[in-house]
């Protein structure tokens, strides 16, 4: 054992004893989360296997949250959050660039989140590495709650190499790509990642919420936020603008990025009916360079669920649900000639509900690729494999 460490701790621990209680013993501190591990089968035109992972990538995969709060004086909160997830350098994107299934036996413990907040009357801020307000925009208004079978960004074999091509792009990521966010390569949610910085939650109007925010470097956002009732139809909406004027659109040689993101959705508590649909656009200023001359920093992406979730069985709700959706011009910097793209998506998934703990999934998706441009350049990527994925993955909350 290290001695040192040893010390160091003893030494913390006999400094905390001597602090008042009240200094010590201040906050009520929570841990929940959920555990989310999925084994995917996947065939790629070429090769086929099954692999073991921590589903959905970042947005939905296991994770750990501390949190508390406490009242410092009258109409005053103080809290904090901070969010551990277990990660591995395949979880993100897909498997791995050469598209097998083996992503290593172990995971790394990052540290996903951390941040203090003050509330009152007038609102909350919250300071730090954190989920900014435009984060999950088009993810998370889904009234069905099937959020870790299908959602809108594609992390599930994103990381895949495409079979049948001979050109320069040769993973499903590299026709994904983002602007707000480059070198991340997931088609929706382009400014989906926890960054540090500073964010205002205005105080509610009613059933809709706004927050602002500034996060490193010179990234700016907004986003709003409704959530109510249309007769006894459930629903939601959500929409935000950002802009990143620190290196977004660097991935296609420009210096300033725009994303602007919508999502509504419906359900009949009823009839299980639901559907929810989103939209996102982004586009990149500057991109002068030959080298990247027709490159994809005009981009657009669209995204529909619609299904039905019942309580047919004891155990709980079971929910059938059909997914669609097209990833357009997210080829990134301009390479072989290629002047447009598109990945169509389609999905089947299955939710069984256990009680409030525990969902199990199974998930059906095929990815398709459409490349334009010269004779060539359709030449390369003519032949371009789909590929075809089934998860069954389960969920369990804390």
């Amino acid at each position: 054992m290290n001695k040192f460490k040893l010390l160091k701790g003893a030494c913390l621990v006999a400094a905390t004893s001597m602090l008042p209680l009240s200094q010590v013993a201040m906050a009520d501190v929570s841990i929940s989360g959920w555990a989310n591990e999925g084994i995917t089968f996947y065939d790629d035109g070429v090769s086929s296997d099954a692999v073991q992972l921590s589903d959905n990538g970042t947005t939905l995969g296991t994770r750990i949250t501390f949190s508390g709060n406490t009242d410092v004086t009258d109409g005053l909160n103080a809290g904090f959050e901070v969010i551990l997830e277990p990660t591995s350098d395949s979880q993100i994107l897909g498997w791995g660039s050469s598209g097998l299934g083996d992503n290593g036996n172990g995971h790394t413990l990052i540290v996903l989140g951390n941040s203090v907040n003050v509330s009152g009357a007038w609102g909350k801020v919250t300071m730090g590495l954190q989920s900014m307000p435009t984060d999950n925009i088009a993810v998370l208004e889904d009234p069905s709650l099937t959020l870790w079978s299908s959602i809108s960004p594609i992390f599930r074999g994103n990381g895949v190499t495409i079979q049948g091509v001979t050109g320069a792009k040769t993973t499903w990521g590299s026709f994904l790509q983002c602007l707000n966010v480059p070198g991340l390569g997931i088609g929706i949610d382009c400014n989906g990642i926890y960054r540090s910085g500073v964010r205002y939650d205005l105080p509610a109007f009613g059933p809709v919420t706004v927050a602002i925010g500034y996060a490193n470097d010179d990234v700016y956002d907004i986003a709003a936020k409704w959530k109510g009732s249309l007769g006894r139809i459930n629903g939601s909406v959500a929409l935000g603008y950002a802009i990143n004027q620190g290196g977004g659109g660097s991935n296609v040689g420009g210096d300033e990025s725009e994303n602007f993101q919508v999502q509504g959705g419906l359900m009949d508590p009823v009839t299980g009916l639901f559907g929810s649909i989103a939209y996102q656009i982004e586009q990149a200023d500057g991109p002068t360079a030959a080298s990247t001359a027709g490159s994809g920093d005009d981009t657009d992406a669209w995204w529909l669920k619609v299904g039905i979730k019942k309580g047919w069985f004891s155990p709980g709700d079971t929910s059938l649900s059909f997914q669609y959706g097209q990833y357009s011009d997210q080829y990134g910097a301009a390479a072989d000639g290629i002047t447009g793209s598109e990945v169509e998506r389609i999905g089947i998934s299955v939710d069984q509900y256990f009680g409030s703990n525990l969902i199990i999934y199974g998930i059906w998706e095929n990815l398709d690729l459409d490349v334009d441009g010269p004779v060539a350049t359709q030449a390369l990527y003519s032949g371009a494999d789909e590929l075809d994925t089934f998860t069954l993955g389960a969920t369990y909350f804390f």
